[in-house]
Parts: C-alpha cells; sequence; structure tokens
C-alpha cells in the first residue's frame, strides 16, 4: 500500500549554510547571500536540501559510514552487534566505539557531530528564507513546519549521543552558542517545543511522499516523551498515530522489499533511490552488505546481488541467541536465553522466526533465494558463523540492485520510525505507570502475532520451514507489571534487531553498565578483541564532543565527563 502518490527523492543539494563547526575553516569558493532565493521553486530546493541531510551524505561517502542516520555504529555499542568488516583495523574508530576506547578524537564521534550540524543549518536556512518569500500561493507554514520537525529531529540524535548540546535555530548566532548553556532539560524541552509547534502545523497527509505529516510529528513527540519519561505524554502522542492511517505490515519480510516502501508501517522513513546512485543510495548501510560469493538467480550467467560487500555490521551471537524459544509456551527466555548458543542450520530447538528474516545463519537460505548463507559470505571469519545483517538489503535478484560498487545499492528507505515501534511505546508506557496492564498486553502481542503469522524463511531445497520456529503471544496469567516490563524490553530487542536502537534503550533504562559488562564477559571466549573491554557508568552513556569543535571555540563548548 503506497500511501502517498509521488515521492522525494534524495537530492544532494549542497545549502550554503553557517554553524559552528570545523567546515567554517574551509574557505568557501563562492556566496550565496540570504534574501536571494525569493522563488518558490528556490525555496523548494531549500527544504529538498533539508530532508536530504537524513541521509548523513554530504561531501564525501565517509561522513555516511563513520557517521551513518541509522546509528549503526552505535548498536555495535551495545550487546547486540559486532563491527564487523575486514578485522578490528579496519575501520578503527568505529571499534573503539564497540570496545568504548574511544576519544575526543575519534573520526566517528566527529562525523556524527558534523552530519546533525549540517541538518540543523540547513533547516535554519530554509526557514529564514521561507519567512521572507512573497508569495500567497506558498504553504509557508507547512513548510516551515517540515523544517522544524526535521531540525528537531537532527538534535533528537546529537542530544541521545552527546548529551551537552547547544540548541541552534534560525536566530541563533552559531558562533556563540555553547554545550553548556542549556541544561539536560532545558534541551529537551526545545526539541520537544519544535516537534510540537511542526506537529500544529503539519497536515494529516502531504502530496509528495517523503515529506512529514503530523502522524510523524506525534510519533517523534512519543518517542521524546519515551526518552524523558514523560509515560502520560507518550501514550498520548502514541494514541494520535495507532488512531491514524497506520498498520502492521503482514509480513516481516516486507519491510525489506522495495515494493512496500512508504507503506501503512512507514511512519517516517529517510527516503532512498538509484535515481541518482552515488547521491540517492543509502550510503549510512552500504558498509553493511555481506560478501556473498555471487547469485546467478535466474540463470543468464551473470551474478546477481553484492558479491563483495564490506560486511560490517554483524548480530551478535547473544542477540541471536536471544531468539530462542520455550519449547512449551514459545515465549522468550528472559534469564536462560545465552544458555546455550544458536549457530547454524543444526540448531534444532524453537526459535522466534525473526531470527533468520534479520541474519545471515549457515546453512539458512538467504532472503528467499535459492542460496544458502555459509562462511564464503562471510569476510572476516572472525566474527564467529557471520550473522550478517539481513534487514538493510534487498533480495540478490532484485531488478533494481546495483551489482558492483556501491553494493547492493538498491535505494530501500530507511525506517526511522514504523508503526511496530509505536505500539511499544505505548506498551512501555502503560506498563511503567503501572495501568491498562492488559491493554499493554494487546500491544505487544499484536507484534508477536505479526512475527508467528508470517511466511517463515523455507529450507533451501524449499522443502518446509528451514528452522524449528515456534511463537506464541504472552497469556494473561503471570502479566504484573515485573513481567509485562521483561516482555516489553525483550519484545523491542527482538522486533528492532539491527535498526540502531539497542544501546539507546540500555542507557534510557539505566541498564547500560550491567548489560553490557555482562555482555563483554560472556561474549569474550567466542570474540577475543573484546577481553577487557569496559563500559563505565557516567562516562560511555555518551561520545565525547569531538576535540577539533572545543579547538575552534574553547570559550563555548565543554567536554563530556570523562573524556
Amino acid at each position: 500500500m503506497k500511501l502517498f502518490s509521488n515521492k522525494i527523492f534524495i537530492l544532494l543539494i549542497v545549502a550554503v549554510f553557517a554553524v559552528k563547526c570545523d567546515v567554517l575553516e574551509t574557505t568557501p569558493k563562492g556566496v550565496l547571500a540570504e534574501g536571494t532565493l525569493n522563488s518558490a521553486s528556490a525555496i523548494d530546493k531549500l527544504t529538498v536540501a533539508a530532508y536530504s541531510a537524513l541521509a548523513a551524505h554530504f561531501f564525501g561517502n565517509d561522513q555516511a559510514f563513520a557517521g551513518p542516520s541509522n546509528n549503526w555504529i552505535m548498536d555495535v555499542r551495545s550487546d547486540d552487534a559486532y563491527k564487523g568488516g575486514g578485522g578490528i583495523n579496519d575501520r578503527t574508530d568505529i571499534f573503539q566505539l564497540e570496545t568504548q576506547t574511544m576519544d575526543a578524537t575519534n573520526y566517528a564521534a566527529h562525523q556524527k557531530w558534523r552530519n546533525n550540524m549540517f541538518g540543523i543549518a540547513r533547516c535554519n536556512l530554509a526557514i529564514r528564507e521561507i519567512a521572507k518569500l512573497d508569495d500567497a500561493n506558498y504553504p509557508k507554514a507547512i513548510r516551515t513546519a517540515e523544517m522544524k520537525f526535521l531540525r528537531a529531529h537532527f538534535h533528537f540524535d546529537l542530544k541521545r549521543n552527546f548529551n551537552q548540546i547547544p540548541y541552534i535555530d534560525e536566530n541563533t548566532d552559531p558562533t556563540a552558542a555553547s554545550n553548556t548553556a542549556l541544561t539536560s532539560d532545558e534541551a529537551w524541552a526545545r526539541i520537544k517545543q519544535d516537534f510540537q509547534e511542526a506537529f500544529n502545523d503539519l497536515p494529516p497527509s502531504q502530496d509528495e511522499v517523503g515529506r512529514v505529516n503530523n502522524y510523524a510529528a506525534a510519533a517523534y513527540l512519543a518517542k521524546v516523551a519515551i526518552e524523558t519519561q514523560q509515560w502520560a505524554e507518550a501514550i498520548s502522542n502514541a494514541d494520535f498515530v495507532i488512531n491514524g492511517p497506520y498498520a502492521l505490515l503482514d509480513q516481516f519480510e516486507n519491510l525489506s522489499e522495495l515494493e512496500f516502501e512508504n507503506s501503512e508501517e512507514a511512519v517516517f522513513q529517510v527516503q532512498y533511490s538509484t535515481a541518482n546512485l552515488f547521491a540517492n543510495h543509502d550510503w549510512s548501510s552500504l558498509l553493511n552488505s555481506t560478501t556473498s560469493p555471487g547469485i546467478d538467480s535466474n540463470g543468464d550467467g551473470v551474478s546477481d546481488g553484492y558479491p563483495a560487500g564490506d560486511d560490517f555490521y554483524h548480530g551478535s551471537q547473544n542477540l541471536v541467541n536471544a531468539f530462542r524459544t520455550d519449547a512449551t509456551t514459545g515465549l522468550p527466555l528472559f534469564d536462560s536465553f545465552n544458555d546455550q548458543d544458536v549457530f547454524d542450520a543444526s540448531y534444532g530447538g524453537p526459535l522466534d522466526p525473526r531470527v533468520d528474516f534479520t541474519f545471515g545463519r549457515l546453512g539458512i537460505s538467504w532472503k528467499g533465494e535459492n542460496a544458502e548463507y555459509s562462511t564464503a559470505w562471510v569476510r572476516d571469519e572472525a566474527y564467529l558463523p557471520g550473522f550478517s545483517s539481513k534487514k538493510a538489503v534487498v533480495r540478490p535478484d532484485e531488478p533494481n540492485i546495483h551489482n558492483s560498487w556501491p553494493w547492493a545499492a538498491a535505494g530501500l528507505n530507511y525506517n526511522m520510525i514504523r508503526f511496530a515501534e509505536v505500539l511499544l511505546w505505548k506498551a512501555e508506557a502503560l506498563v511503567e505507570l503501572n495501568q491498562n496492564l492488559e491493554e499493554a498486553r494487546t500491544l505487544v502481542n499484536q507484534v508477536r502475532s505479526r512475527a508467528k503469522n508470517s511466511r517463515y524463511v523455507q529450507k533451501v531445497d524449499g522443502s518446509g520451514d528451514a528452522a524449528n520456529y515456534f511463537i506464541e503471544p504472552y497469556p494473561a496469567a503471570g502479566w504484573t507489571q515485573d513481567y509485562a516490563r521483561q516482555a516489553v524490553r525483550f519484545e523491542r530487542r527482538l522486533e528492532l534487531a539491527m535498526e540502531g536502537h539497542r544501546f539507546y534503550d540500555l542507557v534510557r533504562w539505566g541498564v547500560a553498565e550491567q548489560v553490557i559488562n555482562q555482555y563483554y564477559a560472556e561474549e569474550r571466549d567466542n570474540v577475543t578483541y573484546l577481553d577487557g573491554a569496559q563500559f563505565t557508568a557516567g562516562k560511555h552513556e555518551f561520545l565525547p564532543i569531538p576535540q577539533i569543535e572545543i579547538d575552534l571555540a574553547p570559550q563555548l563548548y565543554s567536554q563530556n565527563n570523562g573524556y
């Protein structure tokens, strides 16, 4: 189902902006004076440039690799993922994040900072120019609301990653904006204000797919409320979205198929395409396609797919084990899931079927193909059996896929917010308030039931299910607040696995130190480079403020604790 009739393609339009970051040290080749863009078409190019900032692909591919919009590099800081790639010396900046050994010179942290600052600057330039436009037919209020939404999104990403941030709106002098001027609560209030003003002025739908609507703003208000533990607000905003035009897709695998982009489950997606391969592709996920040996899926003698992918972002053994289910109830094993390793197709115990939609497992077919995931698909076998990530890539025989570099380029959109997460937000808020626990159970079971009723991954020869898939909804018996809290948190891990959320969840739940250090202790026997890794509470919840930014404005920027 397509919600709208057209689509905004990501256009990497270079917008001129002013922002306190090291880009100011580069001598510009030309300057565009503000106020000279006095036509609706010119202003719309500025708004599209702001949307393109969601791709984190500004002046070079490496910005998207090191500071990706989907935050997979933050997922490797959790118990969910390994860095992958070609060993520990391949992207040492991301290896430092995985092992909590980064300092203020970490390249990935700097790129994450810059990418968000560039996005904020584009939004502010667009807002200023919209205000100057004299055109009664131009939807100034709507376009301004879109820019406030995006500005809040970029600030939100900064806040979760760096904590101490400046808030820069269209009237702020960026050369005087300090990252200590606002308290944490004040920064969250500014983010919330932008989303609220966006919600007030956005329509429920737009003619061009990709432009945000008031449902997306309400969803983000719920996300902010969840982050700040404002549970009643989270419920109210989630309800607005739940009562809108959204639903779960029938099949879990549809989430990774081009046909279902901008579907009823897509609340807020980053739009990608292959219209201009090197500008519009999802560079944030480009490193993460597996190293497949090449597949001649249609018998024409030509290898389809992604034969030389970089194979970053592997699921951890701990995460794969979390998909084990109880043989009697079909429910997760909260306390004992990691007692036994799930490696390959020989594992006969019951599994949540989402496991093989999410990862490559040895001996299991790859995305419906007559091809078996094997060690030949794994770039560096130091990462156990592989567990290459499936969600961000399409089928190797997809007609729109690019069969050389950039590997697996297919224009698949990325879900910043999808409907399943909105359901789980409301369930979490209900549980934390200890009210309407039965409704919370129903919401969680909607998500589990979609997984149960989806078409399961089949054996390579098509003779039946690829594994012993067994999943059931939660029963009413024993559904106490404590049990429900475990259920909601576990369901987030399973449903949203490899989508860049886990590290932030652990931090906001206040369990990051406990969970991550236990993970290091248990995982280091399999992944030896994790031996000695240590998460330090009060420090590693946030990235260091990039030293280059502090050096440029030491009177404005203060370093985070511990760095």
